[in-house]
């Protein structure tokens, strides 16, 4: 009986020897695995910073542009700093400041007053801070 317990424990023990290699084997392909994996990361990262623009560069490429107006227009920096939204660029206040004689006009106003021919500078604002709406634009020209 002593020589099937010192032959099962012979035999278990080379089962475990062969376990342990195939365990190891396991690990360096999974850790070779992660190293292709990361690697693939960094790749995929660096071909997206090249390719879109980086958030919180204050540029308008870089703006949030699922936000629209009452006309259906995108909101701007320019619309945004008239509704006092809080994402705004300082530099766009300080271009609002510089054009203050200029009525503000909504983009959607802007591509109706361009289809219809109607000069904007003649368009009374209703909207918020005097702000041309579509409707103004179709008012002005008789519509």
């Amino acid at each position: 009986m002593a020589k099937k317990t010192d032959k099962a424990l012979k035999d278990l023990a080379k089962e475990l020897k062969k376990l342990r290699k195939e365990n190891e084997k396991l690990a360096k392909s999974l850790e070779k695995t992660y190293e292709d994996q990361a690697a693939a990361h960094r790749e995929l990262r660096n071909l997206l910073e090249e390719r879109l623009p980086v958030s919180g560069t204050g540029t308008d490429e870089a703006e949030d542009h699922t936000r629209h107006d009452e006309d259906g227009g995108f909101v701007t920096a320019e619309t945004a700093t008239e509704s006092g939204d809080g994402d705004a660029s300082e530099a766009s206040a300080d271009a609002q400041q510089d054009h203050q004689e200029e009525p503000e006009v909504t983009d959607a106003a802007k591509r109706r007053a361009k289809e219809l021919g109607v000069d904007l500078t003649s368009v009374e604002g209703t909207g918020s801070g005097g702000r041309v709406l579509v409707k103004d634009v179709e008012a002005a020209a008789g519509q």
